[in-house]
């Protein structure tokens, strides 16, 4: 079972009310979206990190790991909008907060105060909708997610090909982490060049590993007469 999904079923708002639950989720992320205030997204940050850890009972080690990989997508995303790239003889500092001029080329790197405005809202903005979306994916499990969608008339094409990833996606790292876990008992990232033939063998094998189960799965869904609907109560 994923973290996530373990998450979604133990946590102690599991059994409320999923509509109360997407509701304010989806809430939220139109309120980040349409907010230009730095202080009310750095607020709503903050209270919506604080509900899903005391609150949902999320533990924050893991909770912190989650955040951090879409954190580092967008910090990156966030640099290249704050800053400015160049070449130039004459750079006028004065517009910058902050410039350097390197000899090689003429290149200069600068930082606009206005960039810097725009930079730190679009990144508040999505904090904001990010820990929002956070908040409904770990406090709401799968099955009450679709009947939520069914209830709003999402249509059917939709809830299939989102069942279906969500569910490939926990196939794919259950996979991932069983021959990973076998390669390193098998000392198989002991050294560089010995890590770099283990991830190319972990890479193909994965690759085949989920080919079969789609398969597999295919073939389940078959037998039980599957017509493109996900029945929940």
């Amino acid at each position: 079972m994923l973290i996530i999904d373990r998450f979604a079923y133990t946590n102690k708002y599991c059994n409320s009310n999923p509509y109360i639950k997407a509701s304010a989720s989806l809430a939220l992320i139109i309120l980040s979206i349409v907010n230009s205030n730095i202080y009310i997204l750095c607020a709503m940050i903050a209270g919506i990190i604080l509900v899903t850890i005391f609150g949902a009972g999320i533990p924050s080690k893991s909770y912190a790991k989650m955040i951090a990989a879409p954190a580092i997508y967008l910090l990156i995303s966030i640099f290249t909008v704050m800053f400015t790239f160049g070449f130039s003889k004459t750079v006028q500092s004065s517009d910058f907060i902050y410039c350097k001029q390197f000899q090689f080329l003429n290149l200069y790197i600068g930082l606009a105060e206005s960039s810097y405005k725009e930079g730190l809202i679009l990144g508040l903005r999505a904090s904001s909708a990010m820990v929002s979306m956070y908040f409904l994916i770990l406090t709401t499990p799968c099955s009450q997610q679709v009947k939520v969608m069914k209830k709003i008339k999402i249509p059917t094409i939709f809830i299939e090909l989102y069942v279906l990833t969500y569910r490939f996606i926990g196939i794919f790292f259950e996979e991932a982490i069983l021959i990973y876990t076998a390669q390193k008992i098998r000392f198989g990232y002991n050294g560089y060049k010995n890590s770099m033939s283990s991830l190319a063998i972990l890479i193909k094998i994965l690759f085949t590993r989920i080919m079969i189960r789609f398969k597999d799965m295919e073939s389940i869904l078959e037998i039980k007469h599957f017509d493109g609907n996900f029945y929940v109560d």
